[in-house]
């Protein structure tokens, strides 16, 4: 071990990366040229992290639809061997989440590129950019002051807008006059005249100078004219304090242009360690005793090492069980990090390095192995030979476990210690690759959702529920290959990854064991729990680019599962993507029409069946599509119920019905009424009785002529809480009527308690009436609403037969085709206009 440092040529080093924000000090300048329409930007590429994207808060802002929020990062890659760097690309951020539409390179679509000169980048359709590396020879640019803090430089991004004459072809010169030019230095420029007034300021001067115009004595003015009355070719160096931050001020006098530029470079960092290092040396001694790190000193003529005490310590041993041989400290070295150590040593003795450092596992006397950090500086005599080398160690074993730790955590589901999504796409984008590489090798993908969770959840608490993830996932684990991977998305969602898999048949066997598997009770802290899981297969194949399209499609496909009855499977079909894409633009066209108020209001009369005459109206929705035309309400009200856009919808139907019955009763002078349909999402909403209060005293109307109609569904999910309710809508005047009855499961006891006016029966029953069976449930709803004190109305009359019979019953009221359509308000006014007001033309009953 010990011929491995002996002294000679330094082998080559591992790359050192420069520390995020410092400058490249390199005389390569790399540059971005952004062309956005008719104007472009040349930006100086000279930070470690570029984020670019529509987000205000991206270094480089493109403000461009098709542009994502965060659409990629540049990141700066150090070459160790030739001291420059070059920049690489990353479509998405540096969480894992793609651009929308990509980046593509040279015409190519790329996830990330190490960049070349002149390599062509696409944004979007109308913004491009050049990425040039240049040898920066400009004389101007050597005369800026280089010596910036990481800290000054991170963050900024110098760019020079380009006119039209020079949108030309850029050589290689014009690009380097726009490197060095001022207005892109990082270090404020201030050029006075011999009177001291301003005559120029550069961006960062400007910023960091806020206001100098209008400030003679600010600290950067005083005593500079001075300074060139005295000396017109003055040419030198002064501090100055501004705001608190200390700045080296370089003068030079122009005196052919009769200018005083000054250069100033915050030097507030390097006088704080100034004096810490002051601070530092007084307190040595004190520390060098106290400290908690090991020292070292290591004689290299004779070979011999003296290892304090507290060194010792750190690895398990007692004063007297180590030797001065350099070998007890070599020797413990981990095998792969000794030629590690050994270059950084000959590094710093050759004089590469002013000093060692370098970080690597130490043998432990129990046998583990401990991180360290040595740091250390040799002697020299008087011809440049190294005579001794000491200094420190210390242990850093919990920081590098902490930060293990971390990188686990950024791939690994913390609760389940499964793959999360950020590893599994990993995984997925690693298989896609292998069946593009293999058209016989075939993966899939199996997305599982867990079936009534929630109601496990929200009654059992959500330990239990995270009990019971834990434990699902345990099984899935054991149920599948080792080749297989098991993620954990979040809440009650698993994604199972399939490699090598034998077509759909594999898929669908692995889906059956995964049902088969789950079906069986979980023991919960001695709770008996059942569960089932829903699940999407998705089959990958070489069609696929991205592996969250393989995800995407899935999903799709457990969506369905859910939707068909849960525990189940469902395999992929393109028709599901079809489908979620064309749900998606109808949510937003929905959205859209909320705000063009496409939404129209037709009324169905209701029919008194003794006496002919018009009693009320039913409030229908129509969705009068610009493009799609009629769409029915079966497409878009469950939609609206599920995105929550019931709820501004209904509201502004509900006030526009308000509104027309106000209208109407101003010309009937008999009482009208108005039923509005309210749907559950939007009984549920917490202002909705405040909100109808505030329409009712906007749009004063007579007691009753307000009628809501809810479901039975609506009543008995949560009787409590609507027996309460509904007490509030009575005290506002408004009649209740429940809608579909006979579909739901409504206790009896519920009608007596609840405050409702009226039973509608379900236009189901009166289809089918014909039927001896269906007759009698009729005629049994009229009779207990009336035994209730309820009135009745039949939806759905189609025939004459259909009404006769429903009056025979004493049924009061019907409404359907058979007497009238739903009809514009327009067509309302026209019949109650007529001779007969509140008559519908219809047959002799």
């Amino acid at each position: 071990m010990s011929e491995l440092f002996t002294l000679g040529r330094p082998a080559n080093s591992e790359r050192e990366d420069l520390p995020r924000g410092a400058k490249t000090s390199s005389s390569m300048r790399h540059l971005l040229v952004l062309r956005e329409g008719d104007q472009e930007r040349v930006i100086t590429l000279d930070a470690a992290t570029y984020s670019l994207g529509r987000h205000p808060a991206n270094s480089i802002v493109v403000e461009d639809k098709l542009v994502s929020r965060q659409h990629a990062i540049l990141l700066r890659i150090p070459k160790p061997q030739s001291g420059d760097c070059f920049f690489r690309i990353i479509d998405g951020n540096l969480q894992g989440r793609r651009s929308q539409n990509g980046i593509w390179v040279n015409g190519k679509r790329l996830y990330s590129r190490d960049l070349r000169d002149r390599d062509v980048i696409a944004i979007s359709n109308s913004i491009h950019a050049t990425y040039h590396q240049i040898q920066a020879t400009d004389t101007d640019l050597n005369a800026l002051p280089s010596d910036e803090s990481p800290s000054a430089a991170q963050g900024r991004i110098d760019s020079t807008f380009l006119d039209s004459a020079e949108q030309e072809q850029y050589s290689e010169a014009v690009l380097v006059r726009l490197s060095s030019f001022p207005e892109m230095a990082p270090h404020p420029i201030v050029e006075m005249d011999l009177h001291g007034g301003i005559t120029y300021l550069n961006p960062a001067a400007d910023q960091e100078f806020s206001g100098i115009r209008d400030q003679p004595d600010h600290p950067a003015r005083v005593g500079v004219r001075q300074l060139m009355l005295q000396n017109a070719n003055y040419c030198g160096t002064r501090e100055i304090e501004v705001a608190g931050r200390i700045y080296e001020q370089s003068i030079q006098g122009i005196p052919q242009s009769q200018l005083i530029r000054c250069y100033l470079i915050d030097i507030t960092q390097r006088r704080q360690m100034e004096r810490a290092v002051r601070k530092s040396e007084e307190r040595y001694a004190l520390a060098a005793r106290g400290a908690n790190d090991g020292l070292w000193d290591w004689d290299l003529n004779q070979n011999a090492v003296y290892l304090s005490p507290r060194w010792k310590a750190m690895i398990g041993y007692a004063e007297d069980e180590i030797s001065t041989q350099i070998q007890e400290w070599l020797g413990r070295i981990h095998s792969e990090d000794q030629s590690r150590v050994q270059t950084e040593i000959e590094r710093h003795l050759t004089g590469q390095k002013p000093y060692f450092e370098c970080e690597f596992r130490l043998l432990h006397k129990n046998g583990d192995y401990r991180y360290v950090r040595s740091r250390g500086m040799a002697v020299f005599d008087s011809q440049n030979q190294p005579l001794r080398m000491a200094g420190s160690q210390t242990d850093i074993t919990e920081y590098h476990l902490a930060r293990e730790q971390l990188l686990h955590d950024a791939f690994y589901d913390a609760m389940t210690g499964l793959p999360n999504r950020v590893l599994l796409l990993d995984r997925v984008s690693q298989a896609l690759k292998k069946c593009k590489r293999h058209q016989q090798d075939r993966c899939a993908v199996l997305f599982l959702d867990l079936d009534r969770f929630k109601v496990i959840n929200d009654s059992l608490g959500h330990m239990m529920g995270d009990k019971l993830i834990v434990e699902v996932s345990k099984r899935l684990l054991n149920c599948l290959r080792s080749e297989d991977t098991v993620a954990r998305l979040g809440g009650d969602e698993f994604v199972i990854l399939l490699k090598d898999v034998e077509g759909v048949d594999g898929a669908i066997a692995a889906a059956q064991k995964v049902q088969q598997i789950l079906a069986m009770p979980f023991d919960l802290a001695g709770r008996e729990v059942f569960t089932s899981v829903s699940i999407g297969i998705a089959l990958g194949h070489r069609h696929y680019e991205r592996p969250e399209d393989l995800l995407r499609d899935a999903d799709a496909a457990m969506y369905q599962a859910k939707q068909e009855g849960k525990d189940s499977y469902i395999v992929f079909q393109s028709a599901m993507h079809t489908q979620a894409v064309a749900l998606l633009e109808l949510e937003n066209d929905l959205r859209r029409a909320i705000e063009r108020q496409e939404f129209q209001l037709y009324y169905q009369p209701i029919i008194d069946l003794n006496t002919h005459q018009i009693r009320s109206f039913e409030a229908l929705v129509r969705w009068f599509h610009p493009e799609r035309g009629l769409v029915p309400p079966s497409d878009f009200i469950p939609l609206a119920e599920d995105t929550g856009l019931i709820i501004p919808m209904g509201y502004g139907l509900l006030r526009e019905a308000c509104q027309q019955l106000q209208q109407w009763q101003q010309l009937a002078p008999a009482p009208l009424s108005v039923c509005v349909n309210i749907a559950s999402r939007q009984f549920a909403h917490a202002d909705f009785v405040n909100y109808l209060q505030q329409i009712l005293t906007e749009i004063p109307l007579p007691p009753g002529s307000l009628k809501l109609e809810i479901t039975e569904g609506v009543i008995m999910k949560r009787p409590d809480l609507v027996a309460d309710k509904l007490a509030q809508l009575k005290d506002l005047g408004v009649q209740l009527s429940v809608d579909d009855f006979g579909t739901g499961y409504s206790s009896l006891s519920y009608l007596q308690t609840f405050p409702v006016d009226t039973l509608k029966v379900d236009r189901s029953f009166v289809m089918k009436m014909g039927h001896p069976d269906s007759r009698e449930i009729v005629k049994t709803i009229v009779t207990l609403a009336h035994n209730l004190g309820l009135d009745v109305v039949a939806e759905g009359v189609e025939t004459q037969a259909q009404a006769q019979l429903l009056k025979a019953m004493g049924c009061e009221y019907a409404q359907g085709y058979h007497f009238a359509r739903p009809m514009e308000p327009d067509a309302v006014l026209s019949l109650l206009g007529t001779k007969d007001q509140r008559s519908v033309p219809h047959p002799a009953l």
